[in-house]
């Protein structure tokens, strides 16, 4: 008895290479979509965080702060003058709050001064933008 031995052929191994790359056309826009998602969720929940510590400033010092939250330096700016930092370190995310209606030099902003905080990932994507208003 004689036993053959048989391999995959070339057009074989053709099909399920293109299989795969079909897929994978499909899934990695999918996948980008989902992680810009993800990075807009956590920079929402910051800005959102970062809010509730300015109302918090502003109902025991009477001011906002004017400032930047930046990993590369996260005892200084935002960091320092509310006492926050994100929850990992691992995010590139930058913070900016800018008073709208203050002309003062200091980083503090007056009681009635609206303020916009805008997040800034290092790796692209939307910028998140959220002003608020005093109550």
């Amino acid at each position: 008895m004689e036993h053959k031995i048989r391999g995959v052929s070339l057009i074989e191994l053709m099909i399920g290479v293109a299989i795969i790359a079909i897929i994978a056309a499909i899934t990695l826009p999918m996948y980008n979509d989902y992680i810009d998602t993800a990075r807009q969720g956590v920079m929402i929940n910051n800005i959102q965080t970062i809010h509730l510590l300015q109302e918090e400033r502003r109902l025991d010092r009477g001011e906002y702060v004017e400032g930047t939250y930046s990993p590369a330096a996260p005892t200084v700016g935002l960091g320092a003058e509310l006492n926050w930092a994100p929850n990992t370190d691992a995010d590139l995310i930058t913070y900016v709050a800018v008073c709208a209606t203050d002309g003062a030099t200091s980083p503090e902003c007056a009681r009635g001064s609206a303020y916009t905080i805008t997040a800034t990932h290092a790796d692209g994507g939307d910028d998140v933008v959220r002003s608020f208003s005093p109550p």
